[in-house]
């Protein structure tokens, strides 16, 4: 368990991101904030310059503004502002309001791989769902272009072209949100990913359908079996562990009212309670603290904010494995191999998820979730 450190000001924390920004194009886009990536067991780090915790910090900041004084609530708009410029290098090369994990003109996967980046051009990754919504999430954008994005999440959805294969039998026929937009790659499913999905629907009230009560009931049986205790790697590839899932489902529930998730509050926060009696590392104190405040737990004590919690930490945020888009047999047997597995780091973003704690902790009272009246039922033989 985290010992209780002496918490640092809001206002220290937030120029510290801002330092941390960068102000001029080179290998960084300007606006944007340093990532680092790790190979398997690699103790070294790349340099890498996704966008993903880019829009990460400008989500979270944004997020954070109702809590932040006025002089606070300037810094933020001045990062979030940054960052919205970098944006461009990433989204859709053919117009459609999509964003990739790399930038995309010209493509570049791998960054700093001298291997992997002989294949930028054959085998670029699509546009995700992730990295879209996290990026809309952080801006202002009008209603006819989310409803865009709506209608692309929809079209890519299981069963609307093929069927999911790599997850429980008993979750094929779930017609939920895949990860991916392009037509090339496998149905994937990922609890993280759903969470960030719904968040994005219910925050902009874009109209539910089908999928949307598919992706709720997809996370509720995840939930009641279990899964995201006992198996985060397998329904979560893109990040793989219990404090990240329950994080991100916090994080939902505390905006918004979704009736068929919010009856297990009380069972996520008593597993948030015990994950974070047992948590080992900086980041999983961090995120479980918070998780507990947002499902309406106590204060928890925090680790220190030092250089290193910020920088190289082995636990990282986000992890790309190749044994999510492998069929089910075969993720199973290679979801632990290190060698097809790379994971990602942000020192920005771990200090604005400390920043995000310390605003939820003195703001003392958290918002009442927002109730959608639609809700789609969707029944599902087991």
């Amino acid at each position: 368990m985290a010992q209780q450190a002496t918490l640092p000001s809001v206002d220290s924390l937030l120029h510290l991101i801002e330092k941390m920004q960068v102000t001029e194009d080179d290998f960084y886009f300007k606006g944007s904030f340093p990532t680092y990536r790790r190979y398997g067991r690699s103790a070294s780090f790349k340099e890498d310059n996704a966008v993903f915790f880019t829009g990460l910090i400008a989500f979270t900041l944004k997020e954070l503004l109702p809590d932040l004084n006025a002089a606070q609530r300037a810094v933020c708009d001045t990062i979030i502002d940054r960052a919205i410029q970098s944006y461009a290098h990433f989204r859709n090369a053919n117009g459609l309001p999509t964003f990739n994990f790399w930038r995309v003109r010209p493509p570049l996967v791998f960054p700093n791989s001298w291997f992997l980046n002989h294949f930028n051009e054959t085998q670029q990754l699509p546009d995700d769902l992730d990295d879209t919504v996290i990026l809309w999430l952080s801006m202002d954008p009008p209603d006819s272009l989310m409803k865009w994005v709506k209608i692309l999440m929809g079209q890519h959805a299981n069963g609307e072209t093929r069927w999911i294969r790599n997850t429980y039998r008993r979750y094929r026929k779930i017609p939920a949100y895949s990860t991916w937009f392009g037509k090339k790659m496998p149905i994937d499913f990922d609890f993280c990913v759903l969470c960030n999905v719904l968040y994005f629907v219910h925050e902009y009230q874009l109209p539910l359908n089908i999928h949307d009560s598919a992706s709720v009931l997809l996370l509720r049986q995840m939930i009641e079996h279990k899964e995201y205790l006992k198996h985060p790697g397998y329904i979560s590839p893109h990040y793989g562990r219990t404090s990240l899932l329950l994080y991100h489902t916090a994080r939902l529930l505390a905006k918004f009212s979704i009736p068929a998730l919010d009856t297990l509050k009380p069972q996520l926060l008593q597993d948030a309670r015990q994950a974070y009696s047992h948590a080992g590392n900086w980041l999983d104190s961090v995120l479980l603290s918070t998780a507990i405040m947002r499902l309406g737990g106590e204060d928890t004590p925090l680790p220190r904010l030092d250089n290193a919690g910020l920088y190289h930490n082995t636990t990282t945020f986000f992890v790309a494995s190749f044994s999510a888009i492998l069929p089910g047999t075969w993720k199973k047997i290679l979801l632990n191999n290190q060698l097809i597995k790379y994971y990602f780091s942000c020192p920005a973003y771990r200090c604005a998820l400390y920043l995000e704690n310390l605003v939820l902790r003195k703001s003392k009272t958290l918002k009442t979730p927002v109730d959608r009246k639609e809700e789609l039922s969707l029944p599902v033989n087991e």
